[in-house]
């Protein structure tokens, strides 16, 4: 669960500001991005540490997250693609499929799917130029939902 909660947070991170959109100082996701554990609430591994580095915001997604859990476990993946909402696998070792959903607001909602059945859906909204919040439910491979928020802070 790990490996989706970050996974959703790149995904949604493409989610508040559109590419064509951005206009000179105006706040982006691009740039690297950690978790800020004192402000995350009902994660799966409230302790553990993410970043994740968005390269690229616009009609593409282009963006790598990497965790590491409080057991040291490293996890890793990628995304670079158009937000079109079709389902691919996500490059890395955490064994995820994902989608970028497009949203009429410009919010992208992320839709991660791991090896076990279990469900990530994500949105993530830039709250200031250097925070990022995301809101997510969770459903387990039993079927069991679950809600967390997940926040960003830009490095």
């Amino acid at each position: 669960m790990k490996a989706i909660s970050a996974a959703g947070f790149i995904l949604a991170a493409s989610s508040c500001l559109a590419a064509a959109g951005a206009v000179a100082g105006t706040p982006s996701q691009v740039g690297v991005w950690k978790k800020n554990a004192a402000e995350s609430l009902g994660m799966a591994d409230q302790s553990g540490s993410e970043t994740v580095k968005i390269r690229r915001h616009d009609a593409v997604l282009d963006f790598t997250w990497t965790g590491v859990g409080n057991d040291g476990k490293i996890e890793t993946f990628s995304f670079k693609g158009p937000v079109d909402g079709k389902v691919q696998a996500l490059p890395g070792d955490a064994g995820l499929k994902g989608a970028m959903i497009p949203t009429p607001d410009g919010v992208i909602e992320s839709k991660l799917w791991s090896k076990d059945g279990s469900l990530e859906d994500k949105f993530c909204i830039l709250t200031t130029p250097t925070r990022l919040t995301c809101f997510a439910t969770v459903t387990d491979s039993a079927g069991k939902q679950s809600l967390f928020r997940e926040v960003f802070d830009k490095m």
